[in-house]
Order: C-alpha cells, then sequence, then structure tokens
C-alpha cells in the first residue's frame, strides 16, 4: 500500500526526496541523544538495563601454573547506546576502558552469565581490587585417560555457588566427541566455543563431569582450554564494597544487575 501510495503521488521524485530526508533527519536526531530513550517513570517506566561483575580472573598455563591474574568490575550494557547516557554520570566509565577480548580464551576470556557474547560487542573493564567470597569456588582434574577408541577423557570436579558458568575451547587439531552432559553431543555457541550453565539448590555434592578430546595432530600448547566461572547471586557473597559503591552512582532511569564472580582459566 505504501509503495502504491508513492507511484499515485504527483511527483514520485519529490516524494522519495522527502521520506528519505525526514529518515535521515530522524536518524541523526536518535543517534545524538536528541530524544532520550530511558525513563524512571512509574507509570512508563523505561529502563537502561546494565550487568555489573565484580570479577577476579586466574589463567593457568598447561602446566598449571597461574600466568595472569587481574580485577575488576565488568560491565555490560544490552542496548544499542552502550554507555554514551551513562559516561555523564560516571565519568570513569568511557571508551578508554573498553574491555579487551582474550583471544585465546573461549568467550573472550569473561563469565558470561548467558552464551550472547556474539550480540554484544561493546563491554567495560573498570579496575578494581580482588573479590574474596567466603564460598571460593574449587575446579580441579581428577582423571586424564586414554580410551579404547584414541580419545582423551577429562573428568573435572567443581564446587562453588548455586550458579556456575563451564566454557571450552577445543585447540587446533582437537575436538570434543562427547561428554557426560546433556545428551552426551557437545554443541558449540557461536563462534565455535562452548558453553555449559550448571546450577544447583542449597544442598549438592561436587559436580563431576567429563568431556571427550578427540586428537588428529599433538599439539605443543595444549589440546583444550577450559574455563569455569562462579556467579555469586545471593548472600553477603554478592557483593563488594566497590560494587556497592558503583551502583549506586547510577542514574534513576538505569536498572543496573550487580554480582560478584570469580573465573578460572586453565589448559590441557
Amino acid at each position: 500500500m505504501f509503495i502504491n501510495f508513492i507511484y499515485l503521488a504527483k511527483s514520485t521524485k519529490k516524494t522519495m526526496l522527502t521520506l528519505t530526508l525526514v529518515c535521515a533527519i530522524t536518524f541523526l536526531l536518535v543517534c545524538s541523544g536528541t530524544f532520550f530513550p530511558y525513563s524512571s517513570n512509574p507509570a512508563n517506566p523505561k529502563p537502561k538495563r546494565v550487568f555489573l561483575q565484580h570479577m577476579t580472573r586466574t589463567f593457568h598455563d598447561l602446566e598449571g601454573n597461574a600466568v595472569k591474574r587481574d580485577s575488576g568490575i565488568w560491565i555490560n550494557g544490552f542496548d544499542y547506546t552502550g554507555m554514551s547516557h551513562i559516561t555523564p554520570h560516571i565519568p570513569e566509565i568511557n571508551d578508554s576502558i573498553r574491555a579487551h577480548c582474550e583471544e585465546n580464551a573461549p568467550l573472550c576470556g569473561f563469565p558470561w552469565y548467558l552464551p550472547v557474547h556474539f550480540l554484544i560487542r561493546k563491554n567495560w573493564y573498570l579496575p578494581a581490587p580482588e573479590v574474596s567470597p567466603r564460598n571460593p569456588a574449587h575446579f580441579r582434574l581428577i582423571s586424564k585417560e586414554q580410551t579404547p577408541w584414541d580419545s582423551i577423557k577429562l573428568t573435572f570436579e567443581a564446587t562453588g555457588p548455586s550458579h556456575m558458568s563451564f566454557y571450552v575451547r577445543a585447540h587446533k587439531g582437537s575436538s570434543l566427541s562427547q561428554w557426560s552432559l546433556g545428551n552426551g553431543t557437545p554443541v558449540t555457541s557461536k563462534g565455535g566455543d562452548y558453553f555449559v550453565f550448571y546450577s544447583h539448590g542449597l544442598q549438592a555434592s561436587a559436580w563431576q563431569f567429563w568431556i571427550e578430546v578427540q586428537v588428529s595432530e599433538e599439539h605443543p600448547e595444549g589440546m583444550v582450554t577450559v574455563a569455569i566461572a562462579a556467579h555469586y547471586l545471593s548472600g553477603e557473597d554478592k557483593r563488594s564494597p566497590q560494587l556497592d559503591a558503583l551502583k549506586e552512582r547510577f542514574p534513576d532511569w538505569t536498572f543496573p544487575s550487580a554480582w560478584v564472580c570469580t573465573y578460572d582459566l586453565f589448559v590441557f
């Protein structure tokens, strides 16, 4: 109907030019922030959603040595404006602290709560002191064995809070053939890494699971990289002084979800 209207107009060229001009002006006004997209009005709330994760990351090499350790508040905004409207209120959150992707780590080396890394291209990482949950997570390799069908079976054990994320990246010349999770068939998230979300009740035994890695060629830097993130979503472990202070500075038209987490990466 709209196309037919254009052709029925007295001047198709002028009509198209007018529509194009209106669209261009509207686009520029939206991008410049003239039309403020958020509101804290209870009758018509339009909050900006933000995730704040105060985390400590530890990266281990093939020998099990800790080769990198850092801490900070990882910030994700879930819409196209990023932090542009937040920066005037919290100046230290700006593009100078854009998060750097760890190319050799699954999902860029960050504790994603959901596998949506391919949808969110911009995040921010504000340096902060280490976190120290009273119920720290523990992750260890229980066994490594060769199977009769020439794959390597790695069995792990993890203990920690009620919500944890497990990430896997197979190295060049390796692939995951099966695991003890779900229906037994590993499925990658977009980008080729594997993401597993695990949760349990208040009383739970240690989480034990295994993965099988098919190796077609030896690799001096190991056959697989795995990481586990522990998300503290309740109780005192959920909070930190730095996280509480930052959360309080967000304007009332935002809805910041904040929690503490730890991230540990290993190579096998």
